[in-house]
């Protein structure tokens, strides 16, 4: 029988959280939203959610809609994306001195009833299969339950600890656990974690918002500066957009034109800092 996945209450440190995914690669923070925001969500995505097609692949799964470009549709998102507890993790997995984290992918995983179990992966093979070092994370990937998560709805699977094993198992659903949770939970699995959708044997929908947080000088899973132009951009607040990669990723990382901060093409109305350093990110507009 496997481990549990290991569940924290919502008034976790930062710190406890950062332990429990060194010792596991894997944790639910349960109930770290409120219902409402939940609801708010799934409201103000309906519509798109509901003109998304299935997916044409094993692992995006021919019954479950992938929708997109949510910071951007959806305010209701904002406080999640920016929840301080998850930005603390992301930043001490992906951003040592010098360096910073952006956002790769915000979409919500919609699994219609008769959806199969995903092949259990890591999300790191995002970048091409690279052999990463172990112990070394290039991803964060935060799962919001959007209902709660039952084993029978096809709740994530994961295998606690895998985030040790050796890179490219190929490994069966059988060998996970399964990560029953509310509404409003957060399910954080490192990059390095093995894990996969279950499948739903239930007769309703399992709806998640998947967001993955990435080493800055990573390129984005999702095109978020398509996702988010610039007039996009301009209307969403300053932190989120920088989260979407508006920003630089390290030293000459990123800056836009002649050295300038990237968040100059979003307010041209701004001064911001000129350079190919990182420069100041609070307080740095005029």
């Amino acid at each position: 029988m496997n481990t549990a996945v290991p569940a924290l209450p919502a008034t976790a440190s930062t710190g406890e959280v950062i332990a429990t995914l060194e010792e596991n690669g894997c944790a639910v923070i349960e109930s770290l939203v409120s219902q409402h925001s939940v609801s708010s969500l799934l409201e103000q995505l309906a519509p798109f959610m509901d003109a998304t097609a299935t997916g044409q692949d094993e692992m995006s799964g021919s019954l479950t809609r992938r929708t997109g470009a949510v910071p951007g549709r959806a305010a209701a998102s904002w406080d999640m994306l920016r929840h301080p507890t998850i930005l603390g993790v992301a930043e001490h997995f992906l951003a040592p001195p010098g360096q910073r984290f952006h956002i790769g992918t915000a979409v919500t995983s919609d699994l219609l009833p008769g959806q199969a179990a995903q092949p259990i992966h890591r999300d790191q093979w995002t970048y091409g299969y690279y052999p990463w070092p172990t112990g070394f994370e290039v991803e964060v990937n935060v799962l919001w339950s959007l209902q709660e998560f039952t084993e029978e709805n096809g709740a994530t699977s994961v295998i606690p600890g895998s985030h040790r094993w050796d890179d490219y198992l190929e490994l069966d659903q059988d060998q996970t656990v399964a990560t029953e949770c509310p509404a409003g939970s957060a399910i954080i699995v490192l990059g390095s974690c093995y894990h996969g959708a279950g499948a739903n044997r239930s007769a309703t929908n399992r709806v998640a918002f998947s967001v993955a947080y990435q080493r800055a000088w990573l390129r984005q899973g999702e095109n978020q500066y398509l996702n988010h132009p610039p007039d996009v951009a301009a209307r969403m607040p300053d932190d989120i957009v920088r989260l979407l990669g508006y920003q630089r990723g390290a030293e000459a990382l990123g800056y836009w034109r002649d050295g300038e901060d990237p968040m100059a093409a979003v307010h041209p109305d701004r001064i911001y800092h000129i350079g190919l350093g990182l420069g100041p990110t609070e307080g740095d507009d005029q």
